[in-house]
């Protein structure tokens, strides 16, 4: 991917990497969402899974945290793309 984004010149090139990273925020949305999931099932049955329901809530906050900072970057990074695209017509 690094090698796309150093070699985009063109509209249709930035345009085409504007749709990746759109495509990849969703899918960090979608593993998000997933987490968030259970993170909340792991605190509504917390009593059910003792020491280890600790550790997977904090692992899944974690997660949460790291998807949302990937989610958050991969639409910054659309929104350049169409930004340069838009500059280079």
């Amino acid at each position: 991917m690094g090698q796309a984004v150093l070699k985009a010149k063109t509209p249709a090139d930035h345009e085409a990497l504007a749709k990746y990273f759109d495509v990849a925020a969703k899918e960090m949305q979608s593993k998000l969402q997933e987490h968030q999931k259970m993170y909340e099932q792991y605190q509504a049955e917390s009593q059910y899974y003792g020491r280890q329901g600790l550790d997977m809530e904090s692992m899944c906050r974690g997660l949460i945290h790291a998807y949302e900072q990937a989610a958050k970057e991969s639409m910054d990074m659309a929104a350049s793309h169409r930004k340069m695209a838009a500059e280079a017509k």
